[in-house]
């Protein structure tokens, strides 16, 4: 692998950090920031993922279109630059509306995430490196909470939930300068069978949907994304309402504990999975096909178990099986792409997951919350996120279905490149 690549590779895990922490902190300073907004469960997981999931879903696929054809390092510089100034911007809202106006000008800026990194990386690894490179990409994801998070709860007992969101915020805006300054736009790969300017907007997205194993990649990230959603929006909120840990305390756990398991299962996927990829592709699907259930029952563990050291265990290994599964779910999409529509893809793919999961997984809870609160007290909030938890048992099915035509999928698209 190129020097090059890899230094682009590590700016873009840093920059995946960001985007990380930017949009799920959220969950962080929600038990501070509900009781000085006086907002219901119900509104705040409304709150916390309508407008966020909104605005990605229908800006993903048009800057997806755009990051096919135009300058995704121009576009990700200032794409990240904007979410972080509203990141900042977050730091200053005084009611439920100024919040959901906040949430929705951040998903619009994050939206171009995903799509822009994956492009990048599909042009700047073989397919023997992609799943290596989606890892550590997704090994990203968990060096946010385990840097990021202890910080931010530092800064929340310290000095309040208004100076996390600067600070998070004015980080994020040097990043995008070093980020512009320093990356150059790698050359594209195309297609023989694509002409020059690329495929149509909706052309494109009808060509990925006519790939069997993408419809149900697709559909399997979006119920895998419930999960994802419910857990980390709510998990710091069930944390202090059940076992009563302060804000630094959750930073800790759900930081540092979370963080670290999160980068043992991307570490794993980009190493071990890896490897047997390199020897047989088939391991790319039968990874995810094996791990998929199993946050579900850590989850259990998790909100079940009151010993401190199960609960701890339920929340490592909740973050530890899926970090493998979202380090592989990359390549299970991008891999059946056509290389001019990869961008495309990875945007289809988060347009469902953030309209499944940061919808319905934070509201379902949040909802069930306030429904069961009468009978469950305190407990209501664990009894939600179980049952939001039974998403990923669909996630498994669908994958399981997809690995039937996928490596098929996966020789038409490199035979066409």
């Amino acid at each position: 692998m190129r020097a090059g690549a890899l230094y682009t590779l590590l700016l873009l895990c840093l920059i995946n950090a960001f985007n990380y922490v930017d949009r799920s902190m959220l969950a962080l300073v929600l038990p501070q920031m509900t009781a000085e907004l006086n907002l219901s469960d119900t509104v705040t997981g409304l709150i916390a993922g309508l407008p966020f999931a909104l605005c990605y879903a229908a800006s993903a696929i048009p800057i997806a279109w755009v990051a096919d054809r135009y300058n995704r390092r121009n576009l990700l510089a200032g794409a990240l630059a904007g979410w972080s100034a509203v990141t900042a911007l977050t730091g200053a809202v005084h009611n439920g509306w100024q919040l959901a106006a906040a949430r929705f000008a951040l998903g619009a800026g994050e939206a171009a995430g995903h799509p822009t990194t994956a492009s990048l990386i599909g042009d700047g690894f073989a397919l023997r490196n992609r799943t290596a490179a989606f890892s550590a990409l997704s090994a990203s994801a968990y060096l946010g909470p385990f840097i990021g998070f202890p910080i931010v709860g530092w800064l929340l007992a310290e000095h309040g939930w208004r100076a996390a969101f600067y600070a998070t915020g004015v980080a994020g805006m040097v990043m995008a300068a070093i980020f512009f300054v320093t990356v150059r736009e790698p050359a594209r790969l195309r297609t023989s069978a694509a002409p020059a300017e690329g495929w149509g907007f909706v052309a494109g997205v009808m060509r990925l949907l006519s790939i069997p194993s993408f419809r149900l990649v697709i559909f399997a990230g979006g119920f895998n994304a419930i999960n994802q959603g419910a857990h980390l929006t709510w998990a710091p909120t069930f944390l202090s309402r059940v076992h009563g840990l302060d804000p630094q305390a959750i930073g800790l756990y759900f930081g540092t504990l979370r963080g670290a398991a999160g980068l043992a299962g991307a570490l794993f996927a980009a190493v071990v999975v890896g490897g047997l990829v390199r020897r047989d592709i088939r391991w790319q699907i039968r990874v995810p096909v094996l791990v998929a259930a199993l946050p579900f029952l850590s989850d259990v563990m998790f909100l079940v178990a009151r010993d401190p050291a199960l609960w701890q265990a339920g929340l490592a290994l909740t973050a530890f099986s899926t970090a493998i599964i979202v380090a592989l779910s990359y390549s299970l999409y991008v891999n059946v792409a056509p290389p001019e529509l990869r961008a495309t893809a990875s945007a289809v793919y988060f347009f469902v997951a953030s309209l499944m999961g940061f919808i319905l997984g934070p509201l379902s809870v949040g909802a069930l919350s306030d429904v069961l609160a009468a009978g469950w007290g305190k407990e209501a909030i664990a009894v939600a996120m179980v049952i939001a938890s039974s998403s990923a048992l669909v996630s498994a099915v669908l994958l399981l279905r997809a690995a039937r035509t996928w490596t098929r999928d996966v020789e038409a698209a490199e035979v066409a490149a």
